[in-house]
Formats: structure tokens, sequence, C-alpha cells
């Protein structure tokens, strides 16, 4: 093998920075609904919060037929609302936005290649582990809510959700890092050292 590597001598052609500033782009347009996604988030748990401290579950089923039924579902609506998801969402999606600016810019400017592909892999990174937290902490939620429904059609709901989402996380995270390998291949150092296909190879 090492004695049919050869060197070429056409000119080498420098790989298209596009690549990276593609990935830049894309990175940048997710960083900006990162922090859309902490806004929400932040103002989402502070009108749960505000909400639930007005729910009186005593008053609001004092007439209800079913009255036990009643009070465990304003309980899991206050559940909900005292979710550290809230919180930690925002804090992840804050810390996503902060990480995008960095590295949109390493990668826009294609100069550096190895430390603007380290900081897109570590934004991949904490996007997976932010989107994983996130649904396990409905599906966990979600699990108690459904439970408390006496509908046996609910868990069939329940299932196919869960499902779906930890589903649809797993398929959104593989596509950021083939898209994260394609650019890193597409932009590898060029070389001038050849492998000649073994197709075709002739025996001399």
């Amino acid at each position: 093998m090492i004695g049919s590597i050869q060197v070429s001598h056409a000119e080498i052609e420098a790989p298209s920075p596009w690549w990276l500033k593609g990935g830049a782009i894309f990175i940048g347009v997710l960083g900006l609904s990162s922090l859309l996604g902490a806004v929400s988030l932040a103002f989402g748990g502070f009108v749960m919060e505000s909400m639930v401290d007005s729910l009186d579950s005593e008053e609001l089923c004092a007439e209800d037929p079913d009255r036990e039924e009643c009070e465990e579902f304003i309980d899991n609506i206050s559940q909900m609302a005292e979710m550290p998801l809230w919180d930690v969402g925002a804090a992840f999606s804050a810390l996503l936005f902060l990480l995008s600016i960095p590295t949109a810019l390493l990668m826009w400017s294609a100069e550096d290649r190895k430390t603007a592909l380290a900081l897109a892999w570590g934004w991949v990174g904490v996007h997976a582990v932010s989107q994983i937290y996130t649904v396990h902490s409905y599906m966990s939620w979600s699990d108690q809510f459904y439970d408390s429904i006496p509908m046996e059609e609910m868990q069939w709901v329940a299932a196919f959700t869960k499902i779906a989402s930890y589903g649809g996380v797993l398929f959104c995270e593989a596509i950021l890092a083939a898209g994260l390998v394609l650019i890193s291949y597409k932009t590898r150092p060029p070389t001038k050292l050849e492998v000649p296909s073994a197709f075709h190879s002739t025996e001399e």
C-alpha cells in the first residue's frame, strides 16, 4: 500500500470556504431561535406560576361531581408550573445563543478551521443535551398527567407521544451531526498524496 501512494503534480485546489460559511449561517439562525426560546421559556414559567397562584382547587372543584379527579388535575397543573424545566430550559437556550456567537463568527471567517469546528461540535453537544433534557422533563410530567385520566385510550396517546418526542430529538440531532461531519470532510486540508483506486490497479 505504501508503495502505491503517489504525489500528484496537479495544483492543489483549496476547499470552498462556503462550507464553513454555510455552517455559520445555519448555527447563527439556530442561535437566534435559541434566544427566542430562552425568552419564551422564562416568560412561560412566569405566566404559569402566576396562573397557578390564583388557582384554588377547593373552590374550583367544589361543585364537580368527581371532586377527587378535579383536584388531581389541578395538582398536575401546579406541578407543571413548578417544574425546573422553565428555568433550566431557559438557561440552556441562553447558553446556546451565547455559544453560537463565537462559533458563527469563526466559521464565517474560515481562518481557524480547527477551533471553529471544535466550537461547532460543542454547540451541537449542548443542543443535544438541552433537547433531551427538555423532552425528558416534559415526558416525566405527562406520564403523571395521563395516568390521572381514567381513559384507556389516553395510555396509547401517552405512548405515541413519548415515541414521537424522543424519536424526533434523536433524528434532529443526527441530522445536525451529519451536517457537521460533511462540513468537516469538505473543509479538510488539501494534500498532494493520492492513493490509486484498487479497481484500476494492474499487476505487473
